[in-house]
């Protein structure tokens, strides 16, 4: 009797996924995508847990997609010795992860809260709460498996285009189909591939294609313009604003009994979309009500010369270079405002000082 041998049907069959997977990364690669990190649960955690692994005097970021795009973590570095763990969650309120950091006992460091009014003054639990609430919820239950997966995914994608879950997953890919929206059905924003990449460290930048096309850019303007057709028509007030300003400085002053620091930052937007956050969100019942109740620092671009000039070239996030800059600019008005010393001070490790008390 005659055993059948698979050998040849194996090496057919792995020649021609071998075929697929090349042929599909380099088609991508001819579509002018670029190598990004998939910024999913397991990045964010392994960020969070550098909380625990570095000293006191590296800052953390909370925040939405503007920080992320703002801020140069790397310029940080190269100034201070110390690179931001970025934590920030694009389209979310920042106030689950400063009722995270608040409530985590270990934590005493400095934090660095940027603030998108129409994202960080939401009702508690509605919709741009959820993506912030899911990563807390997460962190705690993040295997050792799920770690060692994350290692190793790490290292292919770092090499590998087609590893891209945020573009060239199934669902992002039929999302891009020419499929009219039906009436009264919205999907949710829709952005070019080109718009952003992110990076291990979680730093997110525009590709050198987005900065350079006004066609793209405008593409996201129109995306902005859609998701505000899709928003309130009016900003929380009343005893809702009361609720959160009172949980955010609940947040704080228990940072603060351990000895952290806090620091809220508004960072740049331009154009209709910072006419329409001025209408909605003034000043005076907003972002200085929440720096006089909870008593806490903060930097607002338009109040100094240096940070006033950027131009966001969809109107909400800054280009590469800009980021670079503002990073720059920044940091010496976070130690004239604070009285934090954070430049560095010799070839060894900057550390953080505290010339005068917050």
């Amino acid at each position: 009797m005659n055993t059948p041998t698979y050998t040849k049907a194996a090496w057919l069959t792995l020649t021609l996924v071998l075929a697929f997977f090349i042929g599909w990364e380099l088609h991508w690669r001819h579509e002018n995508y670029v190598l990004s990190y998939n910024d999913d649960e397991s990045l964010w955690a392994s960020k969070r847990k550098l909380i625990y692994q570095s000293s006191t005097a590296r800052p953390v970021l909370i925040g939405s997609s503007r920080i992320k795009f703002d801020l140069d973590l790397d310029t940080w570095e190269r100034t201070t010795g110390q690179k931001p763990i970025q934590l920030s969650l694009p389209g979310t309120s920042p106030r689950p992860l400063l009722t995270d950091l608040g409530n985590d006992p270990k934590f005493k460091g400095i934090l660095l809260i940027d603030v998108t009014e129409p994202l960080f003054f939401t009702p508690t639990g509605s919709f741009p709460e959820r993506e912030a609430n899911k990563r807390v919820t997460a962190y705690p239950n993040w295997s050792l498996s799920q770690q060692i997966s994350f290692q190793i995914n790490r290292v292919l994608e770092a090499r590998l285009l087609f590893l891209d879950d945020l573009n060239l997953a199934l669902n992002p890919l039929l999302n891009r189909l020419p499929i009219p929206t039906r009436p009264g059905v919205w999907g949710g924003p829709k952005f070019p591939h080109e718009f952003s990449v992110n990076l291990f460290d979680r730093q997110t930048r525009m590709t050198p294609a987005f900065v350079a096309d006004t066609a793209l850019q405008n593409k996201v303007k129109r995306v902005w313009q859609d998701v505000g057709a899709h928003s309130p028509k009016q900003a929380i007030s009343g005893p809702p604003l009361a609720d959160i300003l009172k949980e955010t400085k609940q947040s704080i002053d228990q940072i603060r009994a351990r000895g952290g620091h806090v620091l809220f930052i508004r960072t740049p937007s331009d154009g209709p979309m910072r006419e329409i956050e001025k209408q909605m969100f003034p000043r005076a019942l907003y972002w200085d009500r929440l720096l006089s109740y909870t008593q806490t620092p903060g930097i607002h671009f338009e109040d100094y010369p240096a940070l006033t000039h950027y131009h966001c070239p969809e109107w909400s996030h800054l280009t590469p270079t800009d980021a670079v800059r503002f990073a720059k600019e920044l940091i010496p008005i976070i130690e004239q405002k604070t009285g934090w010393s954070i430049q560095r001070q010799s070839a060894q490790t900057a550390l953080f000082t505290t010339s005068s008390p917050l």
